[in-house]
């Protein structure tokens, strides 16, 4: 999937890449917190529309382990939509929030530009985090015959805050990733992406499964 990622329109994502790295730069500070993806792309949700989406995040890197998250989106109204995240595993715990607005659709002329941004709250061993959250976020979806594959880009990063620590902590992490919504099962997503260091940071993998559906469907 990456491999495809890649060699599609390179001439879209190098200047987009380049623009980022430089962006991190400006951030470059202490070391950060391992379990923030991204999972997501610049299509939104209608209102009355929902997203479930449930999958592993591999980290590597100094603290070798896993977490697993669950993610549920809603649509709010044109261009806004919002997401709960709860998770376990590495982190002991992790809950929080984020809204997400895409003020750039995709279009044939350009790709989606937009973000989201939150709050997350975690547990690991004997500290708790507090995270605020932005995510900017450029993807573009490519139709296939066998279905619509949607590349993305993000340069995750924030202000975390640990309890009984006196350390500010700045996240910084380049992110590459793409979802495979299959011709025949467009109700159901396959996500995959990868989280680069950018900042004294770690690298993880992640992996996710999404099944969308709307009020018609659970009334049923």
């Amino acid at each position: 999937m990456f491999a495809i990622m890649f060699a599609i329109r390179r001439k879209l994502w190098a200047p987009i890449t380049k623009t980022l790295i430089v962006v991190s730069g400006l951030f470059l500070t202490n070391p950060a917190a391992a379990y923030f993806d991204t999972m997501d792309t610049g299509e939104v949700l209608r209102d009355g529309e929902y997203q479930a989406m449930v999958g592993p995040q591999f980290i590597f890197n100094q603290y070798d382990g896993a977490n697993f998250t669950g993610r549920l989106d809603m649509g709010l109204m044109e261009g806004v939509s919002v997401r709960g995240i709860l998770g376990f595993g590495k982190v002991d715990f992790q809950i929080g929030g984020l809204v997400k607005w895409i003020p750039f659709p995709d279009t044939a002329e350009q790709p989606a530009i937009g973000g989201s941004a939150g709050v997350i709250i975690a547990r690991i061993g004997s500290l708790t985090q507090y995270s605020l959250r932005l995510h900017p976020l450029v993807s573009k979806k490519i139709e296939t015959e066998v279905g619509d594959l949607t590349p993305f880009i993000s340069l995750p990063l924030g202000v975390t805050v640990q309890t009984g620590v006196d350390e500010t902590i700045v996240p910084v992490q380049l992110v590459l990733g793409s979802e495979f919504r299959p011709l025949e099962m467009n109700r159901w997503g396959f996500f995959g992406e990868v989280g680069i260091n950018m900042s004294k940071s770690f690298g993880y993998a992640s992996v996710g499964i999404a099944y969308r559906f709307d009020d018609t469907s659970m009334n049923r």
